[in-house]
């Protein structure tokens, strides 16, 4: 899975680019398991290159949100396209973690 991941101090930026299935999914978990084994405050996911997600793609999302949640982070959502967006507003991502269009506030 093409993943490349930019670290920021106490932030890492994750992008994926590809889209996120139940047959990629192992793979996300394996790279994302190894960033939450460093010092990380916040793990902003860029989607700019995600075409498409499904139900496999989402659950690794909410687990790791629970899991940057237990450090005391923050989990990020930048980039997605609309029909991401629209996925993301069904299962009420916004209510529980922040979705913006860049990686810094104000960029919007």
């Amino acid at each position: 899975m093409d993943i490349q991941v930019e670290a920021r101090g106490d932030r890492r930026i994750v992008r994926i680019r590809e889209k996120v299935t139940f047959e990629r999914c192992p793979q996300l978990q394996t790279r994302l398991d190894r960033i939450l084994e460093e010092p990380v405050r916040e793990v902003v996911i860029d989607f700019r290159d995600v075409p498409f997600i499904d139900s496999s793609g989402i659950g690794e999302i909410l687990r790791l949100f629970k899991l940057v949640r237990e450090r005391k982070g923050e989990l990020v959502l930048i980039n997605p396209n609309r029909k991401l967006r629209e996925l993301f507003k069904m299962y009420r991502f916004e209510n529980f973690m922040r979705i913006r269009d860049t990686v810094e506030p104000g960029q919007e």
